[in-house]
């Protein structure tokens, strides 16, 4: 053998000692520690017993707190309960070496806790109703859900409050904070008074009640049906501008006007009677003329799209020759008409006199103007609600996809819109 393997294996040697050495140190060196840690809670008071749960329990860092301290036996459970709070360590000693109550003192050290007890509003008397565990969704920071505690438990002697409606009154709540908790709870309340009600629209409710009070002969159906159509105000009053974006919905009455500059984009109904309308009204009008014609019937306009100018004329003649107040029941004033929109077309007639409610054409009418988008506009018997008297010519285009819904309905447009489209 080399002299140079002979020192290389002498250097290979001297490593593995080198190693072997090392792990004897650090393992005496550990053993040494273990045993010194032992001691030390040993002699701190903790059994053999305790001592191996508080090497599961705890880390080393913690184990030195526990043997600097008086042994605490309740220390161990503190431990293992989900509430703990490693860094509250120390507190929960010297509050076990106080006699406090482990699971007080859990509570206690609790940052939940601490927060609930330093909230606004927070109140002993509420305090385990604070601490209850909620369903998810509900508050979880502690100044909401001591607002929230107190607000519904406050609720409950609020007169008439039902707990049935418990979850409806905080959605109030949430909806208008501003409220007492007296209004939240009597509005909740009239809400199922109403619920109950086919034609029932919760953002009228306030109108309801005004109605209601103002009119308390009339049965709760007929005040839903006459605010929902608008005539809890008198006609005329509160005019606001129709509201274009509804498209072939648009509501247009003695309520919503059209602008007098309004002109849609038209079509002639050349071959199918007088004047204009609306392009796709215009389409659908001679899709039903040639379907009626088909079927032995003659349908044809006779006052389609008019203007502000023409409206303006047509109503003031009538005025000048019957007075206003007959003239309202029968004529739009300019701005009002759904003639100025391009999508109402008076047919055959427009004079009261022709009774055209009696004719083969009328009957046709009705059984089939869905089917084009068309629905017969003023109701008979329904003035009251439309501010017209019925109409069995004029008729309005809404939409193939919406006109048969609103002919099935049995309700004046105003009526539907209110529940379908406002």
């Amino acid at each position: 053998m080399s002299k140079n393997n002979k020192a290389q294996n002498k250097k290979r040697t001297g490593a593995v000692i080198a190693v072997v050495i090392a792990v004897v140190v650090i393992a005496g060196a550990a053993v040494w520690y273990t045993s010194r840690i032992d001691f030390k809670l040993q002699q701190a008071g903790y059994t053999k017993q305790q001592i191996q749960e508080i090497k599961t329990a705890f880390t080393d860092d913690e184990q030195k707190i526990l043997a600097a301290n008086k042994a605490q036996a309740d220390i161990i459970a503190i431990a293992q309960d989900e509430r703990f709070q490693a860094d509250k360590l120390t507190d929960y000693l010297k509050g076990l070496a106080e006699g406090k109550d482990a699971d007080a003192l859990l509570e206690e050290l609790d940052p939940w806790v601490i927060a609930i007890r330093a909230a606004k509003g927070f109140r002993e008397e509420y305090y385990d109703d604070y601490l209850r565990v909620y369903p998810s969704g509900e508050p979880r920071d502690a100044a909401e859900k001591v607002a929230y505690i107190n607000r519904s438990l406050d609720m409950i002697n609020v007169e008439g409050y039902n707990v049935l409606f418990a979850d409806e009154y905080e959605a109030r709540y949430q909806e208008s904070p501003q409220s007492s908790l007296e209004d939240i709870v009597k509005h909740v309340n009239k809400i199922h008074e109403y619920k109950d009600q086919a034609n029932f629209i919760e953002s009228k409710l306030e109108r309801y009640e005004a109605y209601r009070a103002e009119n308390p002969d009339l049965e709760l159906a007929e005040v839903l049906r006459r605010v929902n159509a608008g005539v809890d105000k008198p006609f005329y009053t509160d005019i606001q501008p129709a509201d274009m974006s509804k498209g072939y919905l648009v509501l247009v009455n003695k309520y919503f006007t059209v602008d007098r500059d309004y002109e849609p984009e038209l079509e002639k109904l050349t071959g199918y009677g007088y004047g204009s309308l609306e392009k796709t009204a215009a389409e659908w009008f001679k899709k039903m003329v040639d379907a009626a014609k088909a079927d032995g019937i003659t349908l044809r306009s006779v006052s389609p799209f008019r203007t502000w100018g023409t409206q303006y004329s047509f109503y003031w003649g009538y005025v000048n020759s019957a007075g206003q107040a007959k003239a309202d029941t029968y004529s739009a004033r300019p701005g009002h008409s759904e003639h100025e929109t391009g999508l109402a077309v008076d047919i055959n007639t427009a004079d009261t006199a022709d009774h055209f409610e009696n004719t083969k054409e009328y009957a046709w009418l009705i059984d089939n103007c869905y089917k084009y988008g068309y629905i017969l506009r003023y109701l008979p018997e329904k003035e009251y609600l439309t501010g017209y008297i019925y109409e069995p010519w004029h008729y309005r285009y809404v939409g193939v996809d919406y006109a048969q819904k609103i002919m099935e309905s049995g309700l004046t447009f105003e009526e539907w819109y209110a529940l379908n489209v406002e």
